[in-house]
């Protein structure tokens, strides 16, 4: 019996320990709050857990009522830590400052690129060879981006003389965009192989599984979270590593024998335009033109982050574009065939599925940050851009901002692809998104076929309107689409 009290006495010092170590943790937090001028903290009614639940559950109608109550600029206290909200007045003041914002930084936080991406860590050279080959070599490639789309539509859609009903639109038109981008990243001599492709459509998905671990322990403390998650990391899991193999496997002849042509033929060599030959005109990739000591686990890095920017992103986007073109949207073929409104209703749709709030940016001054508002942050807080603030404003979109328009960036002659205080899908500053021009560009083309060749409608299902959201992130659309031969084609 004495032992058995004693036992019981341990764990109750336990359990005691915990819990003081617990509201410690929790105490410190609002005490740091103490020293700056922060932005108001909205109001909870839960210790501990603080807005969590209404951030997951009705992320909208928090975000909104917070703004009309408390300004431009909140805090929130979600999964044990303060996030700070800023809207349209201060959002590019945090795009433009990248000395004391880093997204870099905020996104490791949810995601540990860093540990993913072990060989290919260095953003600066990621959104150079991006930029180097889709800013200067797009007009160069743009029949190639058309070709390939073309042929994935034809298999995987294929000729719809009787209506074809197509149960899984968005893994179908995955499957589309995954062709004409794994040409121009990987190149023509290897992008049409099964496991390549695969590779393009799933990598991504692979990565955001980690986004299914609840961070139960950031309430606790962040730190606890990401030690957890990264523990398979650490010791050697990781979840591109079956696709890295792929596109190792896919990749290595084909820069043995680039690299031989190239040393071989030196000014006669003709290099192939694509992401990976921009990645073996650097000397650090490719020393002394000898595939023997080519830097093959960097090469195969950058093209995983490549694929894991831009995958999810277009194919979302083509897949809504398509949706809002079904939901009785203004667009005739003739706009379609002259491309002339194509871009603003792209434009559109890429505008209303931007989340409630994201693109985190961690503060890395020394101390704190000022706003020129007279808010201050402290180094380590994560600020998140409102994007309701900016797509919700009638000054800065118009009338009815929260409907779909579908000339509204037509009447302002603004191209998809442009940066704007009043568009932030891509982001903004000099971390905006690098891939927008290609991304855009195929989206356009790919709708452009599509309706070229085929009357599409939903399978007497409606599309709801209004967006469905987890959290702050949309919900995909995935109803069935029928797909039918059009009567007439427009040349």
């Amino acid at each position: 019996m004495k032992k058995l009290i004693e036992i019981l006495l341990d764990d109750i010092y336990i359990q005691s320990f915990i819990i003081g170590l617990i509201l410690a943790v929790f105490l410190s937090k609002l005490s740091r709050r103490t020293k700056l001028n922060e932005p108001p903290l909205v109001y909870y009614r839960f210790p501990i857990i603080g807005h969590t639940w209404s951030f997951l559950t009705d992320c909208d109608k928090l975000i909104l009522e917070s703004r009309e109550k408390y300004g431009e600029t909140f805090s929130l206290y979600v999964f044990g830590q303060i996030m700070t909200i800023v809207g349209k007045e201060t959002t590019h003041e945090v795009f433009r400052k990248d000395q004391d914002f880093s997204f870099r930084e905020g996104f490791k936080n949810q995601i540990p690129t860093h540990l993913i991406f072990r060989h290919a860590n260095l953003d600066e050279k990621h959104a150079k060879i991006v930029k180097e080959f889709v800013a200067g070599k797009l007009t160069h490639i743009i029949s190639r981006i058309q070709k390939n789309i073309i042929k994935a539509i034809d298999l995987c859609i294929g000729e719809c003389v009787e209506p074809k009903v197509i149960h899984d639109p968005r893994n179908t038109l995955a499957d589309i965009i995954a062709i004409p981008a794994a040409n121009i990243v990987v190149g023509e001599e290897c992008y049409n192989n099964e496991d390549i492709l695969e590779t393009f459509n799933n990598l991504t998905s692979s990565i955001l599984k980690l986004l299914r671990i609840p961070p139960i322990l950031s309430f606790i403390h962040p730190w606890l979270h990401e030690q957890f998650i990264t523990i398979p990391l650490r010791f050697g899991w990781n979840p591109i590593s079956k696709h890295k193999k792929v596109i190792l496997n896919r990749i290595k002849p084909v820069v043995e024998k680039r690299l031989y042509d190239k040393k071989r033929l030196g000014d006669a060599w003709v290099a192939p335009l694509d992401a990976l030959q921009c990645q073996l005109n650097d000397p650090e990739a490719t020393p002394d033109l000898d595939p023997n000591n080519a830097n093959y686990d960097n090469i195969a890095d950058v093209i995983c982050r490549i694929i894991f920017s831009a995958m999810a992103a277009t194919s979302n986007g083509a897949s809504r574009v398509l949706y809002d073109l079904c939901n009785g949207n203004e667009l005739t073929i003739d706009d379609i065939a002259r491309m002339i409104k194509l871009d603003s209703f792209v434009k559109e749709s890429l505008r209303l599925i931007t989340p409630i709030v994201g693109l985190p940016r961690k503060c890395i001054s020394k101390s704190c940050y000022t706003f020129a508002n007279g808010y201050q942050i402290p180094s380590g807080r994560i600020a998140f851009i409102n994007f309701r603030d900016t797509d919700n404003d009638e000054e800065l979109q118009g009338q009815n901002p929260t409907e779909f328009r579908a000339y509204r960036h037509l009447e302002r002659n603004s191209p998809a692809t442009k940066l704007e205080r009043n568009f932030l899908s891509f982001g903004g500053g000099k971390r905006a998104c690098p891939g927008r021009t290609f991304a855009v560009n195929q989206i356009k083309i790919f709708i452009h076929k599509i309706l070229l060749k085929y009357d599409v409608r939903t399978n007497n299902e409606e599309i709801e309107p209004k967006r469905r959201y987890f959290g702050p992130f949309p919900l995909p659309v995935n109803v069935d689409l029928v797909f039918e031969n059009r009567k007439e084609i427009v040349n």
